[in-house]
């Protein structure tokens, strides 16, 4: 049996439809609702613009835009269940694309179901394939993907920082356990996300998500600060970040020190994507085209590490 904790490590889901679908956000915020539920999460907050609806969840966060839906949970939650409630609504055949990533849990077995199991039933749905990005028992991104022929628009980028280890002093401020405290600016992030609208929630005792949008733009952010298992995870669909990615990853970074961090790109183009890191070694760098997309997967490690007190075990 795990010890008692909280999973940060996410699953996430992007599904795209083809253009002469109805709007996905006209399906309502009941059904969307509805949908958070079967993946055994809440929605806490919701903010929108002209482009898009952004639910921060008591599992991380929710985009629904007319042709497209990207969701991410973590913890215990049953991610495919929530794909299943989608289907009620989306013809399968409407599906142009779908992605499914699960990050590696510290406690694997103590999930509901595992990635296989996950792929297995996604593959009845949408024919499709699964890769894993990094490596095997270690830090790795696994995705299953739809295999039908797929075209992103020249913008369609997105962007995952996902960090394990987190310096335990940048952790403890995630540990107030007060949902009034609003830790946007003390981090920052309202001065490097100017003009955007802010969404955020503390969790009790410990943790925060965060959700920012402007225009077709959504910037957002998951921490679980606890130990043993820290883990950030950020992410960002905002196009302009192709032009500074080091920049921006060594300033997210910078914000919790992890012992080691995946970058997680995909882009429309085979541009090659690599980041360099002050302070961090590149272990393992891998590509893959997968659904028109070229897809980057990067692992660093910190290279001041050093020994450090083993772990006490809990035997239940």
């Amino acid at each position: 049996m795990a010890p008692t904790f909280f999973e940060g490590p996410e699953k996430k889901v992007e599904l795209a439809v083809v253009d002469d679908h109805p709007s996905l956000r006209a399906f309502g915020a009941p059904f969307w609702h509805r949908v958070v539920a079967a993946a055994k999460a809440d929605v806490l907050s919701t903010i929108s613009n002209q482009h898009l609806d952004a639910y921060l969840l008591s599992e991380s966060s929710l985009f629904v835009y007319d042709n497209f839906v990207t969701m991410i949970t973590c913890g215990r939650t049953t991610l495919v269940r929530a794909v299943e409630t989608m289907l009620e609504q989306i013809d399968r055949d409407a599906i142009s694309v779908l992605v499914y990533e699960r990050k590696n849990e510290h406690f694997p077995h103590d999930q509901p179901s595992s990635f296989f199991d996950d792929a297995r039933w996604l593959r009845e749905l949408v024919p499709g394939r699964a890769v894993r990005f990094g490596v095997e028992h270690e830090h790795a991104v696994r995705v299953f993907h739809s295999t039908r022929e797929h075209t992103p628009e020249s913008d369609d980028r997105t962007l995952e920082v996902l960090m394990h280890g987190i310096r335990p002093e940048r952790a403890e401020r995630f540990c107030s356990g007060d949902p009034s405290v609003k830790l946007a600016s003390e981090l920052g992030l309202d001065l490097a996300l100017r003009g955007h609208e802010i969404d955020e929630h503390c969790f009790s005792p410990t943790g925060y998500s965060f959700n920012a949008i402007r225009g077709v733009g959504y910037t957002t952010l998951h921490v679980t600060p606890d130990r043993p298992g820290s883990y950030v995870s950020f992410e960002t669909n905002v196009t302009d970040f192709h032009e500074h990615l080091s920049e921006l990853v060594t300033e997210v970074v910078a914000l919790f020190e992890p012992e080691s961090f995946d970058v997680v790109s995909f882009e429309p183009r085979p541009t090659p994507i690599e980041v360099a890191v002050p302070g961090y070694t590149l272990r393992k760098r891998v590509r893959e085209p997968l659904c028109g997309y070229h897809v980057t997967f990067e692992h660093f490690f910190r290279q001041d590490l050093r020994p450090t007190r083993a772990f006490e075990i809990d035997l239940g």
